[in-house]
């Protein structure tokens, strides 16, 4: 089950496995370059950075609402 639907009907699910403890510290890293973060984000996603950056703002912004929700919590998902 998607995590998230995209406006062109691209279901995302978020890959939390694909994250590593490195990656994961990196995401509140405040010195670290915006392009790694993109980087980090896009692979959960199942998408390029590319295809990431390009995202609507709104779009990108529900996206990753929803996905830090998921890393709050992350095994609050039966599914996990």
């Amino acid at each position: 089950m998607a995590d998230i639907v995209l406006s062109n009907g691209r279901e995302i699910t978020f890959n939390l496995e694909l994250l590593t403890l490195r990656e994961f510290r990196l995401l509140f890293d405040k010195s670290q370059p915006q392009e790694t973060e993109d980087v980090i984000l896009s692979k959960v996603c199942g998408m390029t950075a590319d295809e990431y950056r390009d995202l609507p703002y709104m779009e990108w912004r529900r996206l990753t609402v929803n996905l830090f929700k998921r890393l709050r919590d992350p095994l609050s998902d039966p599914n996990a």
